[in-house]
């Protein structure tokens, strides 16, 4: 997100909104009140539910393991491959496999299952709260140091000594043109009850396996894809009316015409390496201010971690650019209050410093936060809010010790 103060750019990239993952789930309040929001690495049209294919993982993890087969899943070590690994460590467990040995094989296996577990700002909230616990975040720290899962830079000597089958492999590359899982799949291709799952939706696994023809290995594709789709950014955008939209011109090729669900935004289409110009219908103008100005400012404390200071200069603007210089006359400057009333001790004060004061009625309306003072003598009603004050009195004197009480209750600048 782009806060330049008026103007606000809100940038989409790969995001969720599926729940019970261990990142945290994409927040729409980045959305709120965006001039541009930018969209990229959008699904084109709605998938199977992830908690549908992770049950389906499941089940061809769990059937080629009771056939005695191997299971080796192409991938990249980071993101989602987490959740699957601690989703079927408690699968097998629940339908009797205890026991299976899991492989991690990657040049940053070891790297990248360390610091999953340790770096808990990027975790859902649930997750972020075992940060402080004796638990672990990540179900697959359970598993190595219950020596259920196994990691190792690569399928070598290293890998034999804690090796044992029948057992669950993750390893790259998911093209199958690099990595470990090209060892496994010699080792175990030409046993049907072997298989291999593909997971990742970037990569064609027909294409992936043309390599390897005549394997027995049985290949199955369980693409998992949480990105958003169009048709949900759409709905969020329905509501928030950002000024301009930018999508790329794959997702709408592939998704029909959207213009007709935004009526009330700009939508302009983008491919690879396009430059686009964004208009934006700015309500402010940037502005540089002189050193002699700049130095006369005088920050005054107003609490709550707020400082605030008044500004008395000339704006000039010359050839479409503008600056702000000392005013040349200061001695009409004009004088600002501001800060809030403690009612309590302004109270106080009015019976102080009138002699005789009464007050006759309080009233407090706390939905508009304003309040009304009655005085019986001297004779005067005060009305506050946030905004104002305003006094009503037939006695000039009384007016004037009244302002002042209310002046001192504030900040002058």
């Amino acid at each position: 997100m782009i806060d330049c103060g008026g103007e606000k750019i809100s940038i989409v990239s790969s995001s969720s909104t599926v729940q019970n993952i261990h990142p945290l789930p994409f927040d729409e309040t980045v959305l709120n009140n965006a001039d541009v929001i930018i969209l990229s690495d959008l699904r084109d049209k709605d998938g199977a539910r992830f908690e549908t294919i992770l049950i389906e993982i499941g089940n061809c993890v769990a059937n080629t393991l009771k056939n005695k087969g191997n299971v080796l899943f192409p991938c990249t070590m980071n993101g989602i491959i987490f959740d699957i690994i601690g989703f079927l460590s408690q699968h097998l467990r629940a339908v009797g496999l205890r026991g299976i040995p899991f492989y991690a094989v990657s040049p940053i296996a070891e790297e990248s299952l360390k610091y999953s577990n340790i770096c808990g700002e990027w975790m859902c909230t649930e997750r972020q709260q075992k940060m402080y616990l004796p638990d672990n975040p990540m179900h697959h720290q359970d598993m190595i140091e219950q020596s259920l899962l196994y990691y190792a830079s690569r399928a070598d000597s290293s890998l034999q000594e804690k090796y044992q089958e029948p057992c669950v492999v993750f390893a790259g590359h998911p093209s199958l043109r690099s990595g470990a899982a090209i060892n496994f799949i010699r080792k175990w291709g030409n046993n049907s009850n072997n298989s291999i799952i593909f997971t990742e939706s970037e990569y064609d696994y027909e294409e992936a396996m043309s390599a390897f023809e005549g394997l027995q290995i049985k290949p199955i594709y369980l693409p998992i894809d949480i990105r958003l789709t169009i048709n949900e950014v759409t709905n969020m955008l329905r509501e928030k009316k950002p000024q301009h939209v930018l999508i790329p011109q794959k997702i709408i090729k592939e998704s029909g015409n959207i213009r007709p669900n935004l009526p009330n935004s700009l939508i302009t289409l983008y491919e690879c390496l396009d430059i686009v110009n964004i208009s934006i219908n700015s309500q402010f103008v940037r502005t540089v201010m002189t050193e002699n100005l700049a130095s006369n400012i005088e920050l005054v404390n107003l609490g709550k971690d707020s400082l605030i200071a008044s500004l008395n200069g000339t704006l000039n603007i010359h050839n479409t650019k503008t600056s702000l210089t000392s005013a040349e006359n200061q001695l009409n400057q004009q004088k600002y209050v501001c800060g809030e009333f403690d009612i309590s001790k302004l109270i106080n004060e009015i019976t102080e410093q009138i002699y005789g004061c009464r007050i006759d009625e309080f009233e407090e309306d706390k939905r508009n936060s304003s309040y009304k003072i009655s005085l019986i003598s001297p004779k005067a009603t005060i009305y506050l809010n946030n905004e104002n004050f305003k006094i009503i009195t037939t006695d000039n004197q009384t007016r004037i010790k009244l302002t002042k009480i209310l002046i001192e209750q504030l900040i002058v600048l």
